[in-house]
C-alpha cells in the first residue's frame, strides 16, 4: 500500500479538498451511529431482491456488501475520463467494423491475424453485417479502471460483449441515499437518471428508420443469468419489453415479439445474451437462448442489436499493445486512457521480456477472461518451469500483464477506516451524434485474484461513485423527434411465455393456500388439548381430503388419527422438501422470477417473504406443530396479501387476467377436490362434514351471519357450491372463469372452452335449485359429491384447453392422405 495512489490522502498525510466535506460529517458522527448506518446498508443490499439470482431450489445471492463511503472523483479528473473512455469507445468501434469489413488492419499487419481468426468471438457469419441505419458496432461499452500510483487511470479491461454496470450504479446510489443521506446534503453531484434519458431517446432514435412506432426489446438469458436483477431494471427503467429467446421470431427476415394478440415486429434489441448463444442457425447451434434468424435479420438490415453479436473480439487484452498505434492511423489521435502495460506473448520482444522477468508479471489466456490468472511469483521452481515451458511451446495463448498497484480508497469496516485497493467500472453509451458517458459508475474493493479479474459476478464490497459538479444542468439529454399521436389506452403486449407463467403462478399460489388450510386444520385438532370423537371423525375426513389432493400418503391418512404415526407424517409432510408446500414454494420461486418484470416491488417482496421467511419457519419448526402453525398462518396471510395486491395493483389487461384464470381454476379444483372426501361418509355425520366444509372455505361467518339458526345442509352446500357472491365458493370460481374467457382473444379451442364453462354453470345451477327450493331438512349428499367430481375433472380439462390454445400454439397434425384437409385454423403468434 505504501506505493499506492490513497483517494482520500495526499502523500502527506492531509485530507484530498473533495474528502474534506464527507469526512467531516463522518467524524462528527457518533461511531455507534456510523456503525449502525453502515449495518443497515449492508442488510438493505443483503436482502435486497433485485440482487437474487436463482440457481436449483435456493437462490444464490451474489458476495456483495456495500461500503458507506463512496468513490469521490473532482469534476476536472472526471473529464478527462469521460474524454478518455469516449475516443476509446470511438476507436474500438472502428477497429471492429475493419476487423468485421474489408480488414485492412490485418492486410496493413497493424492487427495480427492471430487475435482475430483464432478468437473464438470473432463471428465468422457477422462479416459484413453492418447494423440497421447506419449505426455502428458498438452501442454501449464499459471498461474497468485501475489508479495508477502517479494518480492517472488506466483501463484494465475492455467490456464490449453485453456490458454490465448501470444497473448496479443505480442501485448502490439508491441505497447510499436511502442509509447516508447527510453526506448528499454536502456535495453538488452529477446525476445518473438523466443517462438513462439520453439512453431511452437513444433506442428510439435507433428504431426509427422502421417507423415512427418503433418497438424495442431487451434480450436476456432468463433469470438464471448473475445479472437478471439488472436486465429487469433496465428494461423498466428503459421502457422497453423484457423478452427472452423464446419470445422471438423471425419471419421473412423481421423480427417479431410472440404475444397472445399475434406477432409484434421489434426494432431494436438491447441484447444481455453473448453473441455466439444468439442464433442457434449461424453461430452456436446448441443455443436455447438465441433466435433462429436473427443473423439473417441483422443482415438485411431488419433489426438493430446494441451491441452486434461478434463484438466481444476486442474484449480480448492481447488487443491492448497494438491500440495505440491503432488510434493514430484511424483517429489521427494518440490515445488518451491508454491500458495498463500489456504483453501479447505472441510477438517475440514480448515472450523474451517475459522470460528476463517472469515475476514482474500476471500471466492470462489470451481469450479465456474467466480463467483465473497465474501469479508466477507465487510458484514453486518446478511450477515456474512449467509455465514457462508452456509460454515458449504457445506463446500465442497468453497474455502478460504488470503487476498493478491498484489506487486505494477509504473502507469503512468494523474496525475503522482503513485503504482498500478498488477497480472502478465506467459505462459509455452512443447517443447517436456522441458518446455519452454516465456520471458515475461502480467502484469494487479488490482482493488476490480478483485483482486481475474484475469482472461483477465476482462481487466484492461495492462503492458508489459520486461525480463532483458546479453545474446546474450537468448533462445534456438530447431526445429523438416526437411524432404526434392520438392518445389511446392500450393493455400493452404480453408474450405468450409470460401468460403461461402467471397462469401456472395463479395456480400454484392457490395451491399452496388451499393446502396450508387443510393442513392448519388439523394441526389444530391434533394440538387442541385432547381428541374427543368428533374431533377424531373430522380428522379422519381432513385425511381423506389430504389423501385425494396427493398431499400425504394412504399409510398416513388410514393411520389411527390419535397416534404418533399420524401426527408425524402430517408434521412431515408440511415440512418434506417433495411436499406439496415446499414443491410450491419452489414452482413460485422459479415463476416469479421469470415474470420479474410483470410484479409490483410490493408483490415481489411479499412472495419473497413466502419463500424465504416462512420457508426457514418450516424448517425451523423441527416437527413442532405449535411453531408449524404459526408459520401456516404466516403463510396465509402472505397469500392474502398478494392476491389483494394482485386485486389493487395490476391493470386489468391480460397479464392480470391469466393469473386470476390460473387462481380460480385452482381454487375451484381444491374446493371440489377437498369437498368431496370431506362429505362423504355416514348420514348420521353428515354435520361434520359440513361444518368441514363451511371452514375450509373460510364461510363460517357469513353462515352464522345469514343463517343464525341451527346448521341446514341445504344452505351449508348453497353458500360453499353455489353463492356467486362467496369468493370461497365453486360458483364464484366458475362465473369469474366465465367473464374471462369471454374477454379473451378467439382462438381455435376458444368455443370448446366457453362451452365447457357455461356448462358448469349449468351445472352449479341445477345443485342450488335442487338443493334450496325442494330440500328442506335433509339432503343425500351422494349426488353432490358426484358432482364435485364431475367439476373438478372439467376444470382440469378447460387448463389444458387454455394451455394449448394460448400458450403452446401447436398445430393440430392431421394425418397424410388423400381425404380432404379441414380449413386451417389461423393460431396466434
Amino acid at each position: 500500500m505504501s506505493t499506492a495512489y490513497d483517494e482520500m490522502a495526499t502523500g502527506q498525510g492531509a485530507l484530498r479538498p473533495h474528502w474534506r466535506n464527507i469526512m467531516a460529517t463522518v467524524w462528527g458522527m457518533p461511531p455507534a451511529q456510523l456503525a449502525e448506518k453502515q449495518a443497515r446498508a449492508g442488510a438493505h443490499l443483503a436482502h435486497a431482491d433485485e440482487f437474487v439470482a436463482i440457481y436449483g431450489r435456493e437462490p444464490k445471492r451474489a458476495p456483495w456488501s456495500i461500503d458507506l463511503l463512496p468513490l469521490i472523483l473532482p469534476e476536472d479528473e472526471w473529464r478527462v475520463i469521460a474524454e478518455g473512455l469516449a475516443q476509446r469507445a470511438r476507436l474500438l468501434d472502428l477497429v471492429l467494423a475493419d476487423l468485421y469489413g474489408e480488414q485492412r488492419l490485418i492486410a496493413d499487419r497493424l492487427v495480427p491475424p492471430y487475435l482475430v481468426y483464432a478468437n473464438p468471438a470473432f463471428l465468422r457469419p457477422m462479416r459484413h453485417v453492418g447494423q440497421a441505419g447506419g449505426a455502428g458496432h458498438l452501442q454501449v461499452y464499459a471498461a474497468d479502471l485501475v489508479r495508477m500510483p502517479d494518480g492517472g487511470w488506466r483501463v484494465f479491461a475492455d467490456r464490449t460483449q453485453a456490458p454490465s454496470g448501470v444497473g448496479y450504479a443505480l442501485r448502490n446510489r439508491r441505497l447510499l441515499a436511502r442509509t447516508f443521506p447527510e453526506a448528499f446534503r454536502v456535495y453538488p453531484m452529477r446525476r445518473l437518471q438523466p443517462f438513462l434519458d439520453v439512453w431511452q431517446a437513444s433506442l428510439q432514435r435507433l428504431g426509427m428508420h422502421h417507423g415512427d412506432d418503433s418497438r424495442a426489446v431487451l434480450l436476456t438469458p432468463g433469470p438464471y443469468n448473475d445479472a437478471y436483477f439488472e436486465h429487469v431494471y433496465l428494461a423498466r427503467e428503459l421502457s422497453i419489453t423484457l423478452a427472452q429467446g423464446s419470445d422471438l421470431t423471425v419471419r421473412d427476415n423481421v423480427v417479431y415479439l410472440k404475444t397472445l394478440e399475434g406477432l409484434l415486429r421489434v426494432d431494436v434489441i438491447y441484447r444481455r445474451v453473448d453473441g455466439e448463444y444468439c442464433d442457434p442457425l449461424e453461430l452456436r447451434e446448441d443455443s436455447a437462448l438465441g433466435v433462429a434468424g436473427l443473423v439473417d435479420a441483422a443482415r438485411a438490415g431488419k433489426v438493430a442489436i446494441l451491441n452486434l453479436p461478434g463484438s466481444a473480439l476486442v474484449e480480448t487484452p492481447a488487443i491492448a499493445p497494438f491500440l495505440p498505434s491503432l488510434a493514430r492511423r484511424l483517429l489521427g489521435e494518440e490515445l488518451k486512457l491508454p491500458a495498463v502495460t500489456t504483453w501479447w506473448c505472441g510477438q517475440k520482444a514480448a515472450i523474451d521480456a517475459v522470460r528476463a522477468s517472469l515475476g514482474s508479471y500476471v500471466i492470462r489466456p489470451t481469450f479465456d477472461p474467466g480463467q483465473k490468472p497465474v501469479d508466477p511469483a507465487g510458484l514453486s521452481r518446478d511450477e515456474q518451469a512449467g509455465l514457462l515451458a508452456r509460454l515458449t511451446a504457445d506463446p500465442e495463448a497468453f497474455v502478460a500483464l504488470e503487476r498493478v498497484v491498484h489506487g486505494v480508497a477509504p473502507n469503512l469496516g468494523k474496525d475503522g477506516l482503513s485503504p482498500r485497493p478498488i477497480v472502478l467500472r465506467v459505462v459509455a453509451l452512443w447517443n447517436g451524434s456522441e458518446w455519452s458517458v454516465m456520471p458515475g459508475g461502480v467502484a469494487r474493493v479488490v482482493e488476490a485474484d480478483d485483482m486481475y479479474r474484475s469482472r461483477l459476478l465476482h462481487g466484492g464490497v461495492a462503492k458508489d461513485v459520486w461525480v463532483l459538479t458546479t453545474e446546474e444542468q450537468d448533462v445534456r439529454t438530447p431526445s429523438a423527434p416526437m411524432t404526434p399521436a392520438r392518445a389511446h389506452r392500450s393493455a400493452g403486449a404480453l408474450q405468450s411465455r409470460v401468460a403461461d407463467d402467471l397462469f401456472w403462478l395463479g395456480r400454484y399460489v392457490e395451491r399452496l393456500d388451499a393446502a396450508a388450510r387443510v393442513f392448519r386444520a388439523v394441526m389444530n385438532r391434533l394440538t387442541g388439548g385432547g381428541l374427543g370423537p368428533r374431533d377424531m371423525a373430522e380428522l379422519a375426513r381432513l385425511a381423506g381430503a389430504m389423501q385425494r389432493n396427493g398431499w400425504i400418503s394412504a399409510t398416513i391418512a388410514g393411520s389411527p388419527v390419535d397416534g404418533r404415526n399420524f401426527a408425524g407424517g402430517i408434521a412431515k409432510a408440511a415440512t418434506a422438501p417433495e411436499g406439496v408446500v415446499q414443491d410450491c414454494l419452489d414452482a413460485i420461486r422459479r415463476l416469479t422470477f421469470t415474470v420479474r418484470d410483470r410484479l409490483s416491488l410490493d408483490m415481489w417482496r411479499t412472495l419473497n417473504h413466502l419463500l424465504d421467511e416462512v420457508r426457514g419457519q418450516l424448517v425451523a419448526a423441527d416437527g413442532d406443530m405449535d411453531r408449524l402453525l404459526d408459520a401456516l398462518d404466516d403463510l396465509i396471510r402472505g397469500i392474502a396479501a398478494f392476491a389483494g395486491l394482485a386485486a389493487e395493483n395490476m391493470t386489468r389487461g391480460a397479464g392480470w387476467r391469466f393469473l386470476d384464470i390460473g387462481r380460480r381454476i385452482e381454487r375451484g379444483m381444491a374446493i371440489a377436490n377437498t369437498l368431496a372426501p370431506v362429505l362423504r361418509g355416514p348420514a348420521a355425520q353428515l354435520e361434520i362434514g359440513l361444518r368441514l366444509a363451511l371452514e375450509l372455505c373460510d364461510s363460517t361467518i357469513t353462515y352464522r351471519t345469514r343463517y343464525p339458526t341451527e346448521l341446514h345442509p341445504a344452505r351449508a352446500l348453497d353458500l360453499v357450491v353455489a353463492d356467486a357472491s362467496n369468493p370461497r365458493a365453486l360458483m364464484f370460481q366458475i362465473v369469474r372463469l366465465r367473464d374471462f374467457i369471454e374477454t379473451l382473444a378467439p382462438s381455435p379451442g376458444f368455443e370448446a372452452a366457453r362451452t365447457l364453462v357455461r356448462e358448469l354453470i349449468r351445472t352449479v345451477m341445477d345443485f342450488s335449485v335442487e338443493s334450496v327450493e325442494k330440500v328442506q331438512d335433509a339432503m343425500p349428499v351422494g349426488p353432490v359429491v358426484e358432482m364435485l367430481d364431475r367439476i373438478a375433472g372439467d376444470l382440469t380439462a378447460l387448463s389444458e384447453m387454455i394451455t394449448h390454445t394460448y400458450f403452446s400454439h401447436v398445430v393440430t397434425a392431421h394425418p397424410l392422405g388423400f381425404a380432404p384437409r379441414p380449413a386451417r385454423e389461423t393460431l396466434p403468434a
